[in-house]
C-alpha cells in the first residue's frame, strides 16, 4: 500500500471537502500526488476503484474512489476497470473499531461480471486507508477473480 501522506492537515481538509460537501473538482488536483503514487509501484494494468453500495452512491451522488482512478488513470495512461461491485450495505467504517471494520466489509465486495481481472496485476484506489480492512476485503475478491497481483493507493492513511 501507498498513500499520499498522513490523513491530517490540508490533505484532511481537502478530502473532507471532496467527499463530504461535494467540490467536485478537488478530483483533479488531488488525483495528481496520487498518480505520483501509483507511478512509483510496481507496473499496474489496471486502476480498480473501492465500489459504493448503490445506497451510498445515491446518497453521496458520487464515487470520490471512482472519480480519482479516473482522474489518476488519465495522467498515468493506465485503464480504470469498475470491477468490483458491493454485495451488501454496511455501515460506515468511518464510526466503527478495528476489529469491527474487518468484520464489517468481510465478504462485502465480488468481482463485476464482464470487468476480467484474471491475469492482471492491478492497483485499488481509495481515499483513505485507515486499518486497511477494506482494501484487503477487495484484494480478497480481485485475487479468487485471477489478479495476479493487487496493490493499492490512497490519497491518506491514518496513523
Amino acid at each position: 500500500m501507498r498513500s499520499v501522506g498522513p490523513f491530517d492537515g490540508w490533505l484532511r481538509g481537502a478530502i473532507v471537502q471532496f467527499k463530504y460537501h461535494g467540490e467536485w473538482a478537488r478530483a483533479a488536483q488531488l488525483s495528481e500526488p496520487l498518480a505520483a503514487a501509483v507511478a512509483h509501484m510496481q507496473q499496474a494494468e489496471a486502476l480498480i476503484p473501492v465500489p459504493l453500495h448503490a445506497a451510498r452512491l445515491r446518497q453521496r451522488g458520487f464515487n470520490q474512489s471512482l472519480l480519482l482512478a479516473q482522474h489518476a488513470g488519465r495522467l498515468l495512461g493506465i485503464e480504470v476497470k469498475e470491477a468490483l461491485i458491493r454485495t451488501r450495505r454496511t455501515d460506515a467504517q468511518a464510526n466503527l473499531g478495528s476489529e469491527q471494520r474487518t468484520i464489517n466489509v468481510a465478504g462485502a465486495f465480488a468481482a463485476q461480471p464482464g470487468f476480467p481481472v484474471a491475469g492482471l496485476s492491478v492497483v485499488l484506489i481509495d481515499d483513505v486507508i485507515t486499518t486497511g480492512s477494506t482494501l484487503s476485503a477487495c484484494a480478497k475478491a480481485l485475487r479468487s477473480a485471477g489478479a495476479t497481483s493487487v496493490t493499492a493507493a490512497s490519497l491518506a492513511r491514518e496513523m
